[in-house]
Parts: C-alpha cells; structure tokens; sequence
C-alpha cells in the first residue's frame, strides 16, 4: 500500500548555477528565526529530493531552517555539459550550494544532513582542504559508505553486472532495475564500483579519502540499517571508525539492536518507522550539536 506521506510536495525550488552550464535545484523549508545554522539536505545515488522532503519538514517544525539540494541531473537540476562523477559533485557541487546557501541566510556556517552518496560527497570536500570544516558545523549521514559493498562473491558479482550494465546503456538505469527514481550516468557508478571492488577510497589521482578522514573532527552521527544491501553496517562502519571526530556516534538500527526492523537503504530516510525511531535521534543530536551562539553568524 502506498504511503501517501510521502507523495512529492516539494516547495518550487530557485537555480543555482556550477560547472559547465549545470544548474543546481535547490528546496527551501525556511525557518527564519532559527537559533541554528541552516540544514543542508541531499539524497544519493537514483534518487531525488523528494526522498528527503519528510524530514525537513520533520527538522523545520522543530525549528531548522531547511535547504534540500539536488544532484546535477537529478529531478529538477540540470547537467549542462557536465558527466560527473563523485569528485564533480563533492569538489564543484558541494561548494555552488554552500555559497549559495551561506548568502541567502547570511550565515557562514552550515549542517549536512544526507542520505547515502550524499553524506561522503561533504567529506570529499573537506578532505580536499581541511580548512574547509570551518564551513560545517555537523555533520549526520544515513546509510553512506564507499568500501563495504564488495566483501562477499555475491557482492562482488552484483558490482561485476552493474558496471557491464552500465556500459550497455550508457549509465545504469535506476527505474528499469528498480533501483529508484533517477538514472545514473556513466561518471559515478564505475567510480563507486571500483572503490568498493578493492576496499579503497582513492580519488582518480589517488588521493586517498579513507586516509584523510583521520582528520576530519567536525561532530558526525553515522546511521545505518541492519537489512541495507546498498550500504551494509560494515561499510558505514568503516567510514565512521576512519573519522578523526572526537565527538561521533555510530548508530545501527536493527531488529538486533531493538527496532522496529532491519532498515532497508530506502527506508531508513523515509518511512513511518524510521520517522518514529530515527528521526528523533538526528533531531537530538542536531540540538546538542547544532545550536550557534547568534543567529546572524556571518553579519
């Protein structure tokens, strides 16, 4: 049965433009008195916005003021001229939105809340200049990882046919296969096949992500479902136990460890479960963790 909670009612969006003529959808639940720095929201891999409207609606009754920021190419944004991969949307894409989002609310800093490919893309960024966290002021990710999907022959076999899949059509088509809304192109999935095929996070040049996570120290809450095949505990466990934090939680939601049940990738983000059990968690942390000592940071 369908749940019509979760029908898309997204706010008309405003442009922003990045690289090579691609255009940026961005969704405001504005909240304009808020005491904390605005939210930045995005989705991952064959999805859109509309899976993250439920919580910013959720994050914005409770006094957040809200920005869902969409992939290029992805629901209502645009490639232009752009192919990307992971690095084109951490190192071009990430930044548009930032600014955008910093002159809008005239603050400098920001929280990143994301489901899946979403949550590394922030930690691409500032593991490219460290310098970069003093734009985030936390950071929560729910079901993101980049080396634990390749570990079994089964796993190993799955990576095999979606990159012969992928060259079949010119990208891997997300709705034919049932894996979302969205197509992916050619640039992100054989990027995501090899790191998880080899258990490495390098960049095209090699730059090693998983190395340079040691020194990321902004305050991160990891979510993970016990029944997600996209993003399995171990592999968001990986990319928590790499963080240089000081002040991190690693959460799995399973049946295991007392929930209602072992969260799907989908799930995890958007059900009547995930918004009983884990919605509550991101909104506690994000009190604890989010809170500026002014609202108008940047004036």
């Amino acid at each position: 049965m369908k749940d019509n909670r979760f029908i898309n009612s997204l706010p008309e969006p405003f442009f922003v433009d990045s690289v090579k003529n691609s255009k940026l959808a961005l969704y405001r639940f504005p909240h304009y008195s808020s005491i904390y720095p605005p939210v930045i929201m995005t989705h991952g891999t064959f999805s859109n916005a509309s899976i993250c409207q439920e919580l910013a609606k959720f994050l914005n009754k409770e006094g957040f003021d809200c920005w869902i920021y969409e992939w290029s190419g992805h629901g209502r944004s645009e490639f232009g001229d752009l192919t990307p991969n992971a690095e084109d949307y951490a190192l071009c894409d990430v930044p548009t939105v930032i600014k955008a989002v910093q002159a809008e609310t005239k603050q400098k800093k920001c929280i990143w809340v994301a489901h899946s490919g979403g949550g590394f893309l922030p930690l691409m960024y500032m593991a490219r200049d460290l310098n970069r966290q003093k734009e985030f002021k936390a950071l929560v990710t729910l079901g993101s990882q980049t080396t634990g999907a390749g570990k079994t022959f089964s796993q190993k076999f799955s990576i095999i046919l979606v990159r012969l899949i992928t060259r079949l059509f010119g990208q891997m088509p997300g709705p034919l296969f049932g894996l979302g809304p969205e197509n992916e192109r050619m640039g992100f999935m054989p990027q995501w096949c090899r790191w998880n095929w080899a258990g490495k996070w390098l960049g095209y040049d090699k730059f090693d992500y998983l190395e340079a996570m040691k020194k990321i120290t902004i305050p991160v809450l990891c979510i993970a479902g016990g029944g997600d095949k996209i993003a399995p505990p171990g592999g968001c466990h990986a990319l928590f136990s790499a963080l240089g934090s000081p002040n991190k939680k690693f959460k799995l939601f399973s049946k295991k460890n007392g929930s209602a049940e072992d969260y799907n990738h989908p799930r995890l983000i958007a059900s009547q479960n995930s918004q009983n059990e884990i919605w509550p968690v991101i909104l506690e942390f994000l009190k604890l963790n989010g809170k500026t000592g002014t609202h108008h940071e940047m004036e």
